[in-house]
């Protein structure tokens, strides 16, 4: 496993993947490196990235030696365009575990927490316009009307956040390089207030600053799903997919929820009632 840094974040993701594999996968040994201990040899017979600079690290080695292009590969921490961007084209044996929520779980939260709330905006930058027609389809089978605006350059997300909270009750911000500039979104979180609209966004940080909803995968359970993904037998004919967060953790700022007149449920109940939706335990 390789790490961008030693960060607690980085360290608790290593802890709960510990914690999963001795019991699931013996005979295989998990070894944890820094981005700069990664040895040229022995090839390793997969390897967990954790991060944009272990992952970068692990391209580059990738491109430079047929020998580490076969082997296997697994991402975590780190949003789907972030991956995208890093590896455009990665073969069938590299993979990642997304940051990113499926977004039919934000909608259902939005539906679940804000019930009178039924116009939910959105920004989607060139890494998101394609999940439009999803999005427009899910936000229509919970009853909700999606209102899009179109953020191509950083010059346009002004104007385009403007227009949409013009029609918008409720704000999703999901994870897009070009909408989620961090000061982009310190304005986006700022106006949305202003305007009285509640923002849902895609991290505890955005809650922290604002947003009135948060959704978003612990490191822990980030660790829990990548050993999950990589119950045996590992080998490449068999790696899997690249998929979103499957676990979650939901988040209020109970402070920005009163003063927008809000009454948000409890998070335990918040979350009791979308894994019952997905049939979780």
């Amino acid at each position: 496993m390789l790490l961008s840094d030693q960060s607690p974040t980085y360290n608790e993701v290593v802890s709960a993947l510990q914690a999963e594999w001795r019991p699931a996968l013996r005979g295989r040994e998990l070894v944890v490196l820094s981005a700069r201990d990664l040895p040229a040899s022995p090839l390793p017979s997969a390897l967990i990235t954790l991060g944009s600079a272990a992952t970068q690290l692990a391209m580059a080695r990738a491109e430079a030696s047929p020998e580490w292009a076969r082997v296997p590969m697994l991402a975590g921490l780190l949003p789907r365009d972030g991956f995208n961007a890093i590896w455009k084209r990665p073969p069938a044996w590299v993979s990642a575990a997304w940051l990113d929520q499926p977004f039919e779980r934000y909608l259902e939260l939005i539906r679940r927490a804000l019930p009178r709330l039924n116009r939910v905006g959105v920004l989607l930058g060139p890494a998101t316009q394609g999940l439009r027609p999803a999005l427009a389809k899910a936000a229509a089978d919970r009853g909700l009307q999606l209102v899009v605006g179109s953020v191509n350059q950083a010059d346009e997300m002004y104007p385009s956040l403007r227009a949409v909270l013009a029609d918008a009750e409720v704000l999703l911000v999901l994870p897009d390089r070009t909408v989620g500039d961090p000061t982009a979104l310190q304005n986006t979180l700022i106006t949305a207030y202003r305007q009285r609209v509640p923002v849902v966004g895609y991290s505890p940080a955005l809650v922290k600053s604002g947003a009135t909803l948060g959704l978003y995968a612990s490191p822990a359970q980030v660790g829990r799903q990548l050993a999950a993904m990589l119950k045996p037998p590992i080998a490449a004919s068999n790696w899997p997919a690249s998929r979103p967060a499957e676990g979650f953790t939901v988040v209020v700022n109970e402070q920005v929820s009163r003063s927008l007149g809000l009454d948000v449920p409890d998070v335990t109940e918040l979350t009791e009632a979308l894994r019952r939706q997905e049939g979780l335990r």
